[in-house]
């Protein structure tokens, strides 16, 4: 310590809510207390003992890269550092901590600099357990710098996937149609897994305490215009899921992924426009004659009956839309190739 630091940090934090321990100990003038949990303390005070050029390794939750509680968290990252490299995982199929549920990571490594940070990401990495043993010998990190949202690291990891980035980053966001209230709206499910779905239409949901409802997994979404079809298509396209798992917990979708989205109305054509809706009646007709009425009993609520909706037997009429998108954002055939195929 009295020579500068640790030229080398690795380590596994508990991931331990703050809150939970607040009875035992207290954490003081920290950067990053209100990020909440004591893995974002022990990396801020990694980086006060690490050494200038010194290295570090430390591997945690995802939400590191992806959710805005951890904004001081990342801040100081990159204001600590001028190298970063954020390597992402799911817990499925496969997963790092084997008997462990719930538990997505990101290794977080960086080389310590008050200088420049150049930001290297993988993408959202899923694999098989029987592919572990190669699993690190596969993972490509592309730079994400220029390409930073509030609160997100982009999960990008390829070329393709950060020219894609670069294409559409200059088109105006979907966030400049949505509106706080109006006439126009439609319904999106906050907690998509495989699939984005988006309607035009209240998705039928009952319990026996309260009777017909939205359900409080679906959400509202407020338009200044009737741009309900053409927004709707998009959020249901493969090119809106690859940028939903870019930024997101890739478990929630919340309007931070739906407004920074890059759509361009104000910069699409008629044609597009036309044919956008076009699809989108189709997509929402198949939509409704693939779903399923299901019937179940939760201790919470009683019995409930909701439609199921299965989007993957719509992907022809999805994949039309992403052919119309490419269209309208330049992509050549090898980015539109990627999106129809992404994950």
């Amino acid at each position: 310590m009295k020579n500068g630091g640790f030229d080398v940090i690795i380590g596994n934090p508990p991931y331990v809510e703050y809150s939970k321990v607040r009875g035992d100990y207290t954490i003081k003038g920290y950067e990053t207390e209100s990020c909440g949990n004591l893995y974002a303390n022990a990396i801020e005070r990694s980086f006060d003992i690490q050494c200038e050029r010194g290295r570090l390794g430390m591997i945690v939750q995802l939400p590191i890269v992806c959710t805005d509680r951890m904004k001081p968290l990342q801040k100081l990252c990159i204001e600590s550092s001028s190298l970063l490299w954020f390597a992402n995982f799911d817990d499925r199929p496969g997963r790092l901590f084997d008997g462990l549920e719930h538990i997505r990571a990101t290794i977080v490594m960086n080389v310590k600099a008050r200088e420049d940070c150049a930001i290297y990401s993988t993408q959202y990495n899923r694999w098989y357990s029987e592919t572990r043993t190669t699993l690190f010998e596969t993972v490509n990190f592309s730079e994400v710098t220029p390409f930073i949202v509030s609160g997100s690291i982009p999960k990008n990891g390829n070329r393709l996937s950060s020219e894609l980035t670069q294409k559409i980053i200059n088109f105006s966001s979907l966030g400049k149609a949505i509106s706080s209230r109006s006439s126009h709206s439609i319904y999106f499910h906050n907690a998509p897994q495989y699939w984005v779905r988006a309607m035009d239409f209240v998705p039928y949901f009952w319990n026996e305490k309260v009777g017909e409802q939205i359900s409080s997994h679906v959400k509202r979404l407020y338009l200044i215009k009737a741009y309900e079809p053409i927004v709707a298509a998009m959020l249901n396209s493969s090119l809106f899921y690859w940028w939903f798992i870019k930024l997101s917990n890739c478990r929630d979708l919340g309007l931070r992924e739906i407004s920074t989205f890059p759509m361009g109305i104000d910069e699409m054509d008629a044609t597009i426009k036309s044919q956008l809706e076009k699809l989108a009646k189709q997509l929402m007709a198949d939509l409704k004659q693939n779903s399923k009425r299901k019937n179940c009993e939760y201790k919470a609520t009683g019995r409930v009956i909701y439609d199921e909706f299965y989007p993957s037997k719509s992907k022809p009429i999805i994949d039309e839309i992403d052919r119309v998108l490419a269209s309208h954002y330049g992509f050549t055939d090898e980015e539109l190739d990627f999106i129809i195929n992404y994950d």
